[in-house]
């Protein structure tokens, strides 16, 4: 076979069209007019694990938080927008960017390493790709989902084992749903099921860990900086660890599926009041740790076996969507590692990435304006979230304060202005101390530096 080899020139090659891979496209292509960028991604169409996920899936979080900086998404607001939706929304916006004249589009297509790209539907279509400016890794935080990873466990012959997208293809209803995994995914399943009529008794919740779960209505645009004001305030003033989550609870920030049992698992997953309540249903729920292995007659999972009943379809919600990863350097020569320098909040933070790469400064100092807020896993990862996060506010209200105020991902942008200005100054105030705060509690993994203030 002949081989169907080109080469393509470019200032950005950005690898990943997900969402952050979008966000932070979306800026260069509106705020430098001359950059060109080139796109790869294994799928079809931009957006990511979104094309990959459960068709009942919905956004977590308002979306007047998520996607891009230039364009509403759905219906603004509080709105929670459709898989689909979303899917649509960054097909749209890949066709605005192609239009431009400025940016290629690879799809169904693999980075091998130093610019050489390979076509997954024929091996023998090379791209290779010189970047001028940087190579963007987007693909960093590594976003799966259950319907692309096969289970963490052995499954017996004969087990019926589904991804979340098999509940919208049942077409023989069974005695039994078994739901795996305590995550947002889970809490989904499980929802979808209870909308859907399925009685409470007839659904199994292997949960191997609580969450502390945020509470969405205090997440609404307007608001949401007097939360995280809130969260500052809860670590300043706590004893250990506990004390903090407790003391949210009480504040209407956070709260928890069972107030007996104290969560040890944080992974900023967002529910509202209505859907607590309807979760709240489910009273068949094993505690056991995770599973081991799923039989006909058994599970086996870390802390003793399960009986299995009859006519059981187990679902399986155990991906680890949005894995804790050692942070990286946000900037090197050559390369922009795309992570999350906002608390759990992804599109923001690759926007605002970009706008540092255009900065006319060093990557020295944009490293030190930014620092990367891995994703949590465990409560004791809050503090040190919450610390970075700050400091991170802080340098942007310093160095682009325009940009920061004006970006409609930002938290702080549906604020009035004086609730802005007095949310910031909170923060600023209470920095020292949450940093001490957070030494005191001891419960910091992964160290920052303390950054003193820009002048």
């Amino acid at each position: 076979m002949g081989s169907a080899a080109q080469h393509l020139d470019t200032d950005y090659l950005i690898l990943g069209a997900g969402a952050m891979g979008m966000a932070f496209a979306d800026v260069i292509v509106d705020e430098d007019p001359k950059a060109r960028i080139v796109m790869v991604d294994r799928h079809a169409n931009p957006g990511g694990h979104w094309n990959d996920v459960y068709p009942f899936v919905r956004l977590h979080q308002p979306a007047e938080f998520y996607g891009l900086n230039s364009t509403p998404l759905g219906q603004g607001g509080a709105d929670l927008s459709s898989g689909a939706e979303i899917v649509a929304y960054f097909r749209r916006a890949m066709d605005r960017f192609l239009a431009t004249g400025r940016v290629r589009f690879l799809p169904m297509s693999e980075h091998r390493g130093d610019g050489r790209i390979v076509s997954t539907v024929d091996p023998d279509l090379i791209t290779t790709v010189t970047a001028a400016r940087r190579v963007v890794d987007a693909t960093f935080m590594n976003v799966t989902v259950p319907s692309v990873c096969p289970p963490r466990y052995g499954v017996d012959p004969g087990v019926t084992l589904i991804p979340p997208n098999g509940l919208a293809r049942i077409g023989q209803p069974p005695q039994r749903y078994v739901v795996v995994g305590a995550g947002k995914t889970g809490m989904d399943a499980i929802l979808f099921l209870l909308d859907n009529g399925v009685a409470p008794e007839r659904i199994q919740w292997i949960m191997p860990h609580d969450a502390w779960l945020l509470d969405r209505g205090a997440m609404q645009p307007g608001i949401v900086l007097d939360s995280v004001v809130r969260m500052m305030s809860s670590l300043v003033d706590a004893r250990d660890i506990d004390d903090v989550f407790l003391r949210l609870e009480r504040d209407g920030v956070l709260f928890r599926l069972d107030t007996a049992i104290l969560p040890t698992k944080w992974r900023c997953a967002t529910v509202d009041r209505p859907e607590l309540s309807r979760l709240r249903r489910i009273e068949n729920i094993v505690r056991m740790g995770r599973v081991q292995r799923i039989g006909n007659a058994e599970m086996l999972l870390d802390g003793g076996t399960v009986e299995v009943a009859e006519d059981s379809v187990f679902v399986d919600c155990t991906a680890d969507g949005l894995a804790r990863l050692d942070p990286q350097p946000l900037f090197t020569p050559g390369r922009v590692t795309l992570q999350p320098i906002f608390m759990c909040q992804q599109t923001f933070s690759a926007a605002l990435i970009a706008h540092l790469e255009l900065l006319k400064t060093g990557d020295a100092r944009r490293n030190w304006i930014c620092t990367a807020v891995p994703h949590p896993q465990l409560k004791e990862d809050l503090p040190g979230q919450l610390v970075t996060t700050a400091q991170n506010m802080i340098n942007c209200n310093r160095a682009i304060p325009l940009w920061l105020r004006r970006s409609r991902l930002y938290l702080g942008h549906h604020s009035a202005p004086q609730s802005y200005l007095a949310g910031s100054a909170k923060i600023l105030l209470m920095q020292r101390r949450a940093l001490a705060a957070m030494n005191r509690i001891g419960t910091q993994r992964d160290p920052k530096r303390a950054q003193p203030l820009m002048t």
